[in-house]
């Protein structure tokens, strides 16, 4: 069945009134994705939870990796829309490069999702996350934690990247327009690098040995100047994002004051369910946003609302549920919806 037919098929149900979300038999759906590599641990678990997606929704589900090569991706794609296949999602490796290829794609009926970054090809869909609003509250958490004044620095991954350029603005405004007397001492790249975010960290503590708090727009990088201020014995406050396991007891203990939970296995299921949705006939926005949770201890929560910063927030022991839950949350069953925030 096409998405053609499927787009009429959806048409005439809107007409008699149907208030469900569109889920037809769909055995013959394909879906091609176009990773940027199918190595990394997040996409290793991106790919796992996309699979049980794509069985939750009855399609069929085909991963290529481009192993970081543009001309590959391309290929890929181009391979994808020969195929015919019924929606294609795509991880960019450049997003400016990939406009040609997309063009062609949407042109040929295709949906087309490019994942985790603002793509403007004209009629691909792009899976973003509320990063601006969610970093926005982490800093303020950070900024609140360490007493509205002093010194901060902030790690972040490459510029020109839609994801870490947005987080650190959010970070960034926050903390100018609420603590006026906090000064961001460095704002440092690290490529997604866990070593240059070592680097960073240690480079930052001996010049700056007051330095109150790091803010990541990962928790990778977190986690590797965590390690640095443990070794040096020096009391650092986190803010961070992604929700990984690894920061969980940072949290509990107050060493970090806030994170994000996207995580990988929750964007996985996310982008096939999308593409599968779409396949099928549904409408969404070009932009959807990924729903988020914000994560924190108790004690911390309460010092928040204290300073009347109010948090919907999980706790480390119910986020490590949420992580994994993501056919409930995500899954046929759901609304069209519930797919984003916004």
């Amino acid at each position: 069945m096409t998405f053609k037919t499927m787009t009429a098929i959806c048409a005439v149900t809107a007409a008699v009134g149907s208030t469900a979300p569109m889920m037809a038999e769909a055995q013959d759906i394909t879906l091609g994705l176009a990773a940027i590599d199918l190595q990394n641990s997040f996409f290793v678990r991106m790919k796992e939870a996309g699979d049980v997606a794509a069985s939750d929704y009855g399609v069929n589900a085909i991963w290529q990796s481009a192993e970081g090569s543009l001309e590959r991706q391309v290929g890929i794609i181009e391979n994808f829309v020969n195929q015919g296949v019924d929606a294609i999602l795509i991880d960019p490796l450049d997003k400016n490069a990939l406009i040609p290829v997309i063009q062609t794609a949407t042109a040929a009926g295709i949906p087309v999702i490019t994942m985790g970054n603002k793509v403007e090809a004209g009629d691909n869909y792009s899976t973003l996350y509320p990063d601006y609003e969610n970093m926005s509250l982490v800093a303020r958490a950070l900024g609140q934690a360490v007493g509205g004044e002093g010194q901060v620095g902030l790690l972040v991954g490459t510029r020109g990247n839609f994801v870490s350029d947005t987080r650190e603005k959010g970070f960034i405004d926050a903390m100018a327009e609420h603590y006026p007397n906090i000064e961001v001492v460095g704002i440092e790249p690290t490529g997604w690098d866990s070593a240059r975010a070592t680097n960073a960290a240690q480079t930052w503590l001996a010049t700056y040995p007051d330095l109150d708090g790091i803010g990541c727009i990962s928790d990778s990088m977190c986690l590797a100047a965590s390690a640095v201020t443990e070794a040096m014995g020096m009391d650092v406050t986190f803010g961070g994002y992604d929700g990984d396991a690894e920061m969980h007891p940072l949290l509990d203990d107050g060493q970090m004051v806030m994170d994000v939970l996207t995580g990988a296995y929750r964007v996985g299921y996310w982008n096939i369910a999308v593409a599968a949705r779409l396949a099928k006939g549904e409408e969404m926005n070009k932009d959807l946003y990924m729903p988020t949770y914000f994560i924190t201890s108790d004690d911390t929560a309460a010092m928040l609302k204290e300073a009347g910063i109010e948090v919907e927030y999980i706790t480390p022991a119910q986020a490590a549920v949420e992580a994994e839950n993501y056919t409930e949350q995500l899954g046929p069953q759901q609304p069209t919806s519930a797919m984003t925030v916004q």
